[in-house]
């Protein structure tokens, strides 16, 4: 019996392309049933017209779903792949714009601090609903393979509303082994790792060819930031980034996460317009993604119409895996998010951890990895208390939570008073109240 796989905020750019073309590459997959949700029909049509070349010309014989309709996109669905922005780009610019009044800059503001923070509360709405409704109309074996971030968040929620099982997916630590393993001109395949931590703040823990520890080669090969033109002189190190060349000199090891990005996690590297420019740091730069992402799918879904659109390479992402393994009992070996219960010995329990998961027709076995070095595990869990905070926030809606949460992020903390952070967070729910019912800034 053929499978249905359900893409809820199908309209995402180009990531739902990529990810039913891994899923028709495997010959178990290529009978499975598609349906495709948006909120906007534009988006799906264009969508459409997208995949109504790629799947003609790869003779996919069955018929998509496309609908504005949740419910009928998840009744009978088997997998269901989470990639909602709630608010889209307007809520977003928001919570990047609001900030910056009281000095307070990010650079993407998707995953953790005040946009983190922000979008992390509009989308535990959105799961909560999403998840009752796969209760009610999906099958009883439904699993939700989720893109959207901030995943710790979405995790930690997900885990206190609903025993459907809801997988946190990123290619973060798969990106950042293939940067480091070209750093060192050694063949991806012959590369073994390990990585434990936190979405987006993962450390490379392991690093070695046959045996042979081959950080001490990274860090040979690292350029000395402060003599280097990074952008010029080296490509490879230009695609790790200085602030994480920097991060693994100080630390230890290489954190997954880009340079743009890490310094919304520590507070060492955003606090000044020179040391942001001496890093190479730049602010706002999820509007430039978001544009760049417009247009590129735009481009696509033009050379669909012409059908001169090239085939696409298989990508790196786990989601056609994890659903393979399941439906034909091939195990794979996969990173993934899900709540710790002592998977990471020294951080907390209700935590949401990124480890090494095995899968098979058993679903997503998350692997024990023990204690991290206690110096990334200090990083990790100052994130997991603001995650925490805003979890607790969304479950008794209550405003307090939230300005417990900002208080306690690392870099909103290292720049603003704490009256600035009670103004700042009135302020940014205030302008996000029609995507949080039932919450009030009384009280705070």
């Amino acid at each position: 019996m053929s499978k249905k796989i359900a893409f809820i905020g199908a309209g995402s750019f180009g990531f739902t392309y990529k990810l039913v073309s891994d899923i028709l590459m495997k010959k178990d997959l290529f009978d499975c049933e598609l349906s495709f949700m948006d909120v906007s029909r534009e988006r799906l049509d264009n969508l459409k017209i997208l995949l109504d070349y790629h799947l003609e010309r790869i003779h996919y014989t069955k018929t998509p779903q496309y609908t504005l309709d949740m419910e009928e996109a998840l009744t009978e669905a088997d997998f269901i792949i989470h990639l909602t922005k709630i608010g889209g780009l307007k809520a977003s610019e928001k919570d990047m714009d609001i900030p910056k009044k009281y000095s307070l800059y990010q650079t993407v503001g998707d995953t953790c601090g005040v946009g983190g923070v922000s979008r992390g509360l509009r989308t535990m709405v959105f799961i909560e609903n999403m998840l009752k409704t796969i209760e009610r109309v999906s099958s009883p074996e439904a699993v939700v393979l989720n893109y959207t971030n901030p995943q710790q968040m979405n995790v930690m929620a997900a885990s206190r509303v609903s025993k459907v099982p809801f997988i946190g997916l990123c290619h973060s630590v798969q990106g950042t082994t293939r940067q480091m393993a070209k750093a060192v001109s050694v063949p991806y395949d012959e590369i073994t790792y390990e990585a434990a931590g936190i979405n987006h703040l993962s450390f490379i823990l392991k690093f070695e060819r046959n045996g042979e520890d081959l950080y001490p080669l990274l860090k040979e090969k690292a350029p000395e930031l402060y003599k280097t033109d990074i952008s010029t002189d080296d490509q490879i190190f230009a695609s790790l980034g200085r602030a994480r060349i920097d991060f693994m000199n100080r630390f230890g090891y290489m954190v997954t996460e880009s340079s743009q990005h890490i310094g919304e996690y520590v507070p060492y590297y955003l606090r000044t317009p020179e040391l942001r420019a001496e890093l190479d740091i730049h602010t706002d730069i999820y509007k430039k993604n978001i544009a760049a992402s417009t247009a590129k799918f735009g481009e696509k879904v033009e050379l669909a119409r012409e059908k001169k659109l090239p085939l696409p390479e298989p990508s790196v992402e786990y989601g056609a895996e994890i659903i393979n393994a399941m439906v034909t009992d091939v195990p794979c070996k996969i990173y993934a998010n899900v709540i710790n219960r002592g998977l990471i010995e020294n951080l907390p329990e209700d935590a949401c951890v990124e480890v090494a998961c095995m899968v098979d027709k058993n679903g997503v076995q998350p692997c024990r990895y023990g204690k991290m070095p206690i110096q990334l595990a200090m990083l990790c869990d100052a994130e997991i208390h603001v995650h925490r905070l805003a979890v607790e926030a969304f479950m008794k809606k209550d405003a307090r939570y939230v300005y417990w949460a900002l208080l306690a992020d690392p870099v909103t903390n290292s720049i603003l008073t704490a009256d600035e952070i009670k103004s700042l967070t009135k302020e940014i729910l205030e302008a996000q109240k029609e995507y949080l019912p039932g919450f009030s800034v009384q009280g705070i």
